[in-house]
Parts: C-alpha cells; sequence; structure tokens
C-alpha cells in the first residue's frame, strides 16, 4: 500500500471517527434534556399527589367553593 493510500485512509477514519463524537454529543446533551425534563415531571406529580392527599381531608363544600371561586 502506497504511502497516500494510507494517508488517505486515515483521513477518511479521522473524518468518520469526528462524526460519530459529533453523534455522540448530541445523544449524550439530549439524554440530558430527557434526564432534566423527567426529574421536572417527577417533581409535578409528587406535588400533584401532596395536593390530592390534602384534598381528601376537606369537606367537600370548601372544595366546591374553592372551585367556584377559582373560575371567576
Amino acid at each position: 500500500m502506497t504511502s497516500k493510500k494510507r494517508i488517505s485512509k486515515f483521513k477518511n477514519l479521522e473524518e468518520q471517527t469526528n462524526i460519530l463524537f459529533k453523534i455522540v454529543d448530541k445523544l449524550e446533551n439530549r439524554i440530558s434534556t430527557l434526564e432534566k425534563v423527567l426529574a421536572s415531571h417527577a417533581k409535578c406529580i409528587g406535588e400533584m399527589r401532596d395536593k390530592k392527599d390534602d384534598l381528601k381531608d376537606m369537606p367537600e363544600e370548601v372544595l366546591v367553593k374553592t372551585w367556584e371561586e377559582k373560575d371567576e
């Protein structure tokens, strides 16, 4: 194999490696974003469950009145 062919193959491998690194970086960024969104959703779900538990003990009249005030 001539040196020109070796250099060409090396450059081709280097280009392919750079492309793979770019793809991996994008995937890492997307995974990071998804992890943040998932954590945020989990927090919201936890807060909603806490509110639901708090509402269980309230009399129905208070809940209806609070709901009507919210609509105004």
